[in-house]
């Protein structure tokens, strides 16, 4: 496969520099469609629940069975990370080599979802474009495998597999598939590259494949004490939703989450508020105004707390950068 091109750099957010990404030029296809549309609602509460994941998790370590990298890479990257669930640190970031792309990127309606891609097929899409500026972190997982050497992301899992695959992609060929079992558990993709961070925004490409089965989670930020934000929660409605671990503040929006198809999503976090994006709209009605000054790491993946039936998450196109990225 070609060679791509990753950019990854800055220490911190409100550092860093504007560039857009480019990546591998060849991809699925994905065409347009609708979606659910909601009107606001109101502050709602969810289940407490304390969680496993907390700390810096480690790559391929301890705590669950089924995790497995598996990619093609292309360049050279260095770097390792080590350690236990729950405790372990992320090791450095390497570099890759560079390449050359060429396409435009296919956008979905507003309020829509892409559907899903077909295995085996090609368009123009561009990849993990990213717009705005500030970008740190533009990943479309054609290169490095998550939790391989040399990549930002660790895995943090429990029961649950997480692995970059080929047979699903939002743009180019690879994605990072999480696939849950019918019992509580976790599988994520973390990156702690671009924290401590208080002000910053966040996009990924997710295609679930998950009915609702009670308290579930799909993007989070972990702080200090054991604090957890929960950006895209599933309080058991199939709605998307915001939640505190120490409280449990929670708040749920009348947007449902798609499946089978692929979603923008976005996420502002200042250090006493948290914006809510679908398809590049506000979900004002899942806003939240707390005080949480300090996060240490980003997680993208599936936790379920309760039993329930069995589904899988992908996830593409993930872009962290000091302003709006954006869907397009």
């Amino acid at each position: 496969m070609p060679r791509i091109r990753h950019y990854l750099y800055g220490l911190t957010i409100l550092s860093a520099a504007p560039l857009a990404c480019s990546s591998n030029a060849h991809s699925p296809s994905a065409s347009s469609g609708s979606g659910p549309s909601g009107t606001p609602g109101g502050p709602v509460s969810g289940s407490s629940e304390s969680g496993t994941t907390s700390g810096q998790p480690s790559s391929g370590g301890a705590g669950g069975s089924g995790t497995s990298v598996s990619s093609e890479t292309s360049g050279v990257g260095s770097g390792s990370t080590s350690g236990s669930s729950g405790s372990g640190t992320s090791g450095s970031t390497g570099s890759s080599a560079s390449g050359s792309t060429s396409g435009t990127e296919t956008a979905a309606g507003d309020g829509g979802a892409e559907d899903a891609p077909s295995e085996g097929t090609a368009s123009d899409d561009a990849g993990a474009a990213c717009g705005g500026s500030g970008i740190q972190i533009c990943d479309d997982f054609e290169g490095v495998a998550a939790g391989a050497a040399g990549s930002v992301w660790t895995i943090d899992n429990d029961g649950y597999t997480v692995e970059t695959v080929t047979t699903m992609a939002h743009s180019g060929t690879h994605s990072v598939h999480v696939m849950a079992k019918g019992i509580s558990g976790h599988g994520y993709i973390v990156e702690t590259k671009t924290f401590p961070a208080t002000d910053f925004w966040g996009r990924a490409y997710l295609l679930l494949q998950a009915p609702p089965s009670g308290h579930e989670v799909f993007v989070a930020f972990d702080g200090a004490n054991d604090e957890q934000v929960r950006i895209l929660n599933d309080l058991g409605s199939g709605k998307i939703a915001t939640n505190r671990r120490s409280d449990d503040q929670s708040r749920e929006s009348s947007q449902a989450y798609p499946m089978g198809t692929w979603a923008c999503y976005e996420w502002h976090e200042t250090p006493t508020e948290l914006h809510v994006y679908f398809q590049g709209k506000e979900l004002t009605d899942a806003d939240e105004m707390w005080t949480e000054a300090t996060l240490s790491l980003l997680r993208l993946g599936f936790e379920r707390f309760d039993m329930g039936t069995g589904g899988d998450i992908y996830i593409d196109d993930v872009a962290v950068g000091s302003s709006q990225i954006g869907c397009n």
